[in-house]
Parts: structure tokens; C-alpha cells; sequence
């Protein structure tokens, strides 16, 4: 089962109070595509400890922001990712990273599209 995920900057609605310069890029900043290999990473994981990555939609989509972003990076930092190899891993460290960055930048979300 493919399931894309990115790290999206939403569009801001207003521009007020905007800094003087170019306007910071919109739209999908960076992507990943990962079969079976996301789930098994998961449930090697341990879907009870990742309660946030559990309830992302294999078959349509999910977008965290916010709290949910907290929550996930919260879950992964404690997990122990060293237990994951290949592609898993790859995609688990991603999410951290990108979860990281969220943190630092209200604009920013992740996103998951599945099958």
C-alpha cells in the first residue's frame, strides 16, 4: 500500500504584518513515497506507542499541524528507531526531522496521502 508523505508550507491568507522581501515558498518543500515499508516500521515500533502515525489514513489523507506535529515528535524521540533498517528507518527519521521543523515554523505541515 503506497503512501506519499510530505512536508507542505501552507498559504498564508492575509498579508499584513509581513516582512519586506519575497514571500516564502508555498506549496510541497519536500516528499517521500513508501509502500508496505511505513507500516511494518510501525508496527515494529509499536502502533501503541505511535498512536499519532496509527491513525494516519492508508486510503485517503491526513495532515498534522500544530499539537498532532507535538504529539508525533513526542512519540518518535522516545521510540527507539535504531531497531529499524532500510526504507523504514529512512522514513521515520524523515518525520522527526520534519516534525522538528514544524516546530520552528507555524506555516509548516505534513502531510499523508495513501491509496
Amino acid at each position: 500500500m503506497t503512501l506519499v508523505i510530505e512536508l507542505r508550507r501552507g498559504v498564508l491568507a492575509s498579508r499584513t504584518g509581513r516582512k519586506p522581501g519575497p514571500r516564502p515558498a508555498a506549496g510541497t518543500l519536500e516528499r517521500t513515497v513508501v509502500d508496505d515499508e511505513f507500516w511494518t516500521a510501525l508496527e515494529r515500533l509499536g502502533r501503541h506507542r505511535l498512536t499519532t502515525l496509527a491513525d494516519v489514513d492508508p486510503y485517503g489523507n491526513t495532515v498534522l499541524r500544530g499539537q498532532a506535529v507535538e504529539r508525533m515528535v513526542r512519540e518518535l524521540e522516545s521510540s527507539d528507531l535504531a531497531r529499524l533498517k532500510g526504507v523504514g528507518h529512512e522514513a521515520m527519521t524523515a518525520l522527526l526531522a520534519w516534525g522538528l521543523r514544524c516546530r520552528s515554523d507555524s506555516s509548516l505541515r505534513i502531510a499523508f496521502s495513501g491509496d
